[in-house]
């Protein structure tokens, strides 16, 4: 029990709304009134609701950094996968004569593959 240097008795006036919400609340805790009053004016309910909304953020933003780290492996897949499409696809244009509509066609077709070779230079 505190000492009588360490507590102070006082009065307060209230609302009887307010009073029976912190006899609800007093009890939902296992508390006497007086008991969920001193809690309430120890803990800064603005600063519980903040560390509430940060801890809410933070998860948020696991979640989404890993579901960005999923789409950027299946990006990569896809791209790995086009590029050894195109490289068939070169390969399969070897005899194309200079000049021809397939020759520019070939020409396109290792210009994409020399952007992926670039991309995944930074990857």
């Amino acid at each position: 029990m505190p000492t009588p240097d360490t507590t102070l008795k006082t009065s307060v006036r209230m609302p009887k709304t307010l009073h029976a919400e912190l006899e609800r609340a007093a009890d939902a805790a296992g508390l006497t009134v007086n008991g969920e009053m001193v809690y309430r004016l120890q803990h800064d309910p603005r600063r519980e609701a903040a560390s509430a909304v940060i801890a809410e953020i933070e998860r948020r933003d696991v979640a989404i950094v890993d579901a960005l780290r999923k789409q950027n492996s299946a990006l990569w897949g896809v791209i790995e996968r086009a590029d050894s499409v195109l490289a068939d696809v070169v390969t399969a244009m070897s005899q194309v004569k200079p000049g021809s509509d397939k020759a520019a066609l070939k020409r396109e077709v290792e210009f994409v593959r020399e952007l992926i070779g670039a991309t995944k230079a930074h990857r």
